[in-house]
């Protein structure tokens, strides 16, 4: 299973659990920062604190590849993209 989704509309999330076990589905991109302290809190741009059960590590992990799968997914559509430009040139 990936570590993170596609949420409604274009966006990405990963996923995480709060201390109390629940699921949580965090935006990579409100993300400030991230301390383990012992337990690991993340910092919103908000200045909102969320403490997790996942470690550092783990969330680190999470969003690399998160990262990694943006890449990905955009090379796709650029590739895709460029194979459909060639195609027509062909043709045309």
């Amino acid at each position: 299973m990936r570590p993170w989704v596609r949420g409604e509309g274009s966006e990405k999330m990963i996923r995480l659990f709060r201390q109390d076990g629940l699921e949580l589905m965090l935006n990579v991109d409100m993300i400030k920062d991230i301390a383990a302290d012992p337990d690991t809190i993340i910092t919103l741009r908000s200045g909102e604190k969320i403490q997790v059960k996942n470690s550092l590590s783990d969330v680190l992990t999470k969003i690399k590849a998160f990262r990694i799968g943006m890449n990905e997914e955009n090379r796709n559509v650029d590739d895709h993209e460029s194979n459909e430009r060639d195609n027509k040139n062909r043709s045309g």
